[in-house]
């Protein structure tokens, strides 16, 4: 498992879901956050959907079909910075006024 001090919310959130919701293991979840969830059988198809269900009720992101790919969903470093991206998308900065 990793494990660091500066952990984020978010990888600890979809690190817990797997863990518990897709191999029901009690030692949480022992691969690396950029192991490959497919390549590794970490996940099977059913899993993916089950990870985009999850990610829209944990964290509010709305998962299109397109966004359902490798880039976004092999490992839990992907799926958080996914998530992150969703998130920023739906709540843009506002852009900064020049000085006169």
């Amino acid at each position: 498992m990793t494990t660091n001090p500066n952990d984020r919310p978010i990888e600890t959130a979809i690190r817990a879901f797997i863990a518990t919701s897709l191999l029901y293991s009690e030692e949480g979840f022992t691969f690396s956050d950029d192991a490959s969830l497919i390549r590794e059988r970490i996940i099977d198809s059913l899993g993916v959907m089950e990870l985009a269900a999850f990610l829209t009720q944990r964290f509010g992101v709305k998962v299109e079909q397109a966004d359902v790919r490798p880039e976004n969903f092999d490992s839990v470093a992907k799926l958080a910075a996914f998530v992150r991206a969703k998130l920023g998308a739906a709540h843009p900065r506002p852009e900064a006024t020049p000085l006169a």
